[in-house]
């Protein structure tokens, strides 16, 4: 599952988001048998497998889920041990992915409620109407049969969507065409993702339980940990050291060098005589002497982040509804939408070389893009599918030939602005996070894995690594699961004949809050995007929160871009949205333009994919 920890309407929103990604399950494979009316979970082994070969009886509807008659403390260790919290004979399962806190699982509680209340309406239906009906509940846009399933949907029940009952729900809705389109849902909602194996009907049993009796003993159970101390920007001399040496040999300056032909700069002499084709949008400028410029608006609504290649020419993004795919690609150069396999959490390597899309991790060269292709399936010359490297990954490139790399950790989803969004994703990471690195090695054909490294980032994630691969940036939770600003840390990496050693020490903390940034390519700069909130009102031009002026940004919501300076904290709000108005996503590609994505609330309306000079304009 996609979490975030808070029940403020911000934090319902991003983990309502972040429930299409990731999820909990168990080591073992499903039985997947034709089970009907399965057998108490707490019934003797012997009797649930002979329950599994019996099959259904002609007819039969099987249990949504069974009764299990387990003690409350029992089974709460249970589920807490599936899910992977700091328990006792815990597997390592959701916590890859999501913090272990009271706030995430009790959430989890409150969109599973949502789902039997108002989408699994019968859980025993027999009409076809009625289970056609449960199952288009369960789309992003329920009045589009093209738009994808979404497990904040289903909650925690999200994790049994493989299950007997599931399979029979399809069958009854759609007849012959039941059993394919239960595998789509499936490949969009079921839990866990990647490799971490999928739960049986059994360990369902016991996570439903625990929610059906509303969580008993959890507080006692899984303790809060202490909170972190706050946040007192601190940079060390060591940023300062590292932006110079990449002012020289990072990314940007190695692919100016090589000849890189960025989108939109034909006859241009200097990179912000970029774009000037594109038409220019002064209503979104919020910074004397910049630009920013629609590069292509399309009229489907993407999910998650969007990405871009370091040219500048391909954008990346998952789809929610609207083009009958569930993941995109927008060609700018011949503007042309290449769909693709895929569902969110594209990226692209800073040397122009290849990119990945999940779930789950697919690798690419790019030379499958600028084919032309009408879309991409992962099949083609070159791609590979690396079941180790988690969601939400970003990846980066060592300098002068070295391996390239992928760093993925504990996440808190952001889809923001598909509705009102007032306030920034929590930061519900637990204090035994430790993001995990891994090296993808070029053989000149393909990008495979090698071991991944597994480093200690507590109460930090939603990490992002450098293109350089030298740097990550991480959110802190601070107080309630909130966020407390970003943590820089450097990547010292060791070659071992088994792989690598490495280690993260701090070197700098910045106390301002926002989504998931992306890193500059001379990695001076980061941007990430701020959902408006009451402690916005004075920035943006009123007396403060009670300006009657002010109210309607309190209801719709609204997002802007920010740039930060590495070398100071220093940051800069670039753009000026309207109430109901979301710029999203921020991210550079490799000679200093910031590419973003616009929504507008309600969605449906369109996107556009925007690009500013901010950067280039601050750094002179």
């Amino acid at each position: 599952m996609r979490c975030t920890g808070s029940f403020a309407l911000p934090f319902v929103l991003a983990l309502a988001a972040a429930l299409g990604g990731a999820g909990c399950g168990g080591d073992d494979d499903d039985d997947d048998g034709d089970v009907g009316g399965q057998p108490d979970a707490s019934s003797d082994g012997a009797d649930v497998d002979a329950a599994v070969d019996a099959g259904i009886d002609a007819g039969a509807i099987p249990l949504f889920r069974n009764p299990v008659d387990m003690p409350d403390e029992a089974l709460g260790t249970a589920v807490l041990q599936q899910f992977g919290a700091p328990v006792d004979g815990a597997q390592t399962n959701c916590n890859t992915c999501h913090g272990m806190t009271q706030e995430n699982l009790r959430f989890w509680s409150v969109l599973s409620e949502r789902a039997l209340s108002q989408c699994l309406t019968d859980l025993a239906p027999t009409d076809a109407e009625t289970a056609r009906t449960m199952i288009d509940c369960l789309r992003a846009d329920p009045t589009d049969a093209g738009s994808v399933f979404r497990p904040e949907k289903l909650g925690i029940y999200a994790t049994g969507a493989h299950l007997p009952w599931f399979r029979y729900l399809f069958d009854l809705a759609y007849g012959g065409d039941g059993a394919a389109m239960h595998q789509e849902f499936v490949d969009q909602i079921d839990m866990p993702r990647n490799d971490l194996g999928s739960i049986d009907q059994r360990e369902f049993d016991i996570i439903a339980e625990y929610y059906a009796r509303h969580l008993p003993q959890l507080a006692q159970l899984l303790p809060n940990p202490p909170d972190p101390e706050g946040c007192v920007l601190d940079v060390s001399e060591g940023v300062a050291d590292h932006v110079l040496e990449m002012e020289t040999s990072g990314w940007r300056a190695v692919n100016a060098d090589n000849g890189l032909l960025m989108f939109g700069c034909g006859g241009a002499e200097t990179a912000r005589d970029c774009l000037t084709a594109e038409p220019r949008v002064e209503e979104w400028e919020a910074l004397p002497g910049i630009v920013v410029r629609s590069l292509s608006t399309v009229d489907y609504q993407s999910s998650y982040w969007t990405r871009s290649s370091a040219d500048g020419r391909f954008v990346a993004h998952g789809v929610q509804a609207g083009l009958g795919a569930s993941a995109a690609f927008v060609d700018l150069q011949s503007d042309k939408i290449i769909t693709a396999d895929a569902l969110y959490d594209p990226g692209f390597f800073p040397d122009n070389s290849g990119f990945a899309f999940q779930p789950p991790a697919h690798f690419c060269p790019q030379a499958v893009l600028t084919a032309g292709p009408d879309t991409v399936d992962f099949t083609e010359p070159g791609c590979t599918t690396v079941g180790q490297v988690g969601l939400y990954q970003h990846v980066g490139a060592a300098l002068g030939g070295g391996d390239y790399w992928t760093v993925d950790s504990q996440f808190v989803s952001d889809n923001g602005g598909h509705s009102a969004t007032l306030g920034d994703p929590s930061a519900g990471f637990d204090s035994g996070e430790r993001s995990s690195l891994t090296p993808m090695i070029f053989n000149g054909r393909t990008y495979d894995p090698g071991p991944s490294i597994s480093v200690d980032t507590p109460n930090e994630g939603d990490t992002v690594i450098s293109p350089s691969a030298r740097l990550l940036i991480t959110r802190v939770r601070g107080a309630s699961s909130q966020q407390s600003g970003f943590n820089l840390r450097r990547v010292d990496a060791t070659p071992t004949p088994g792989g690598y050693e490495i280690e993260v020490p701090r070197i700098a903390r910045y106390c301002v809050n926002g989504g998931k940034p992306g890193f500059s390519y001379d990695e001076r700069w980061i941007s990430y995007h701020h959902y408006v909130d009451e402690s916005d009102a004075v920035d943006l031009g009123f007396d403060g929160p009670d300006d009657p002026g002010f109210a309607a940004y309190l209801s719709q919501g609204a997002s802007n871009i920010y740039v930060m300076d590495l070398l100071t904290g220093q940051t800069t709000r670039v753009t000026s949205m309207a109430p109901g108005e979301y710029a999203l996503y921020p991210h550079f590609r490799s000679d200093g333009w910031i590419y973003f994505l616009v929504r507008q609330t309600p969605s449906g309306s369109g996107e556009t994919i925007a690009a500013t000079d901010a950067a280039l304009v601050l750094e002179n």
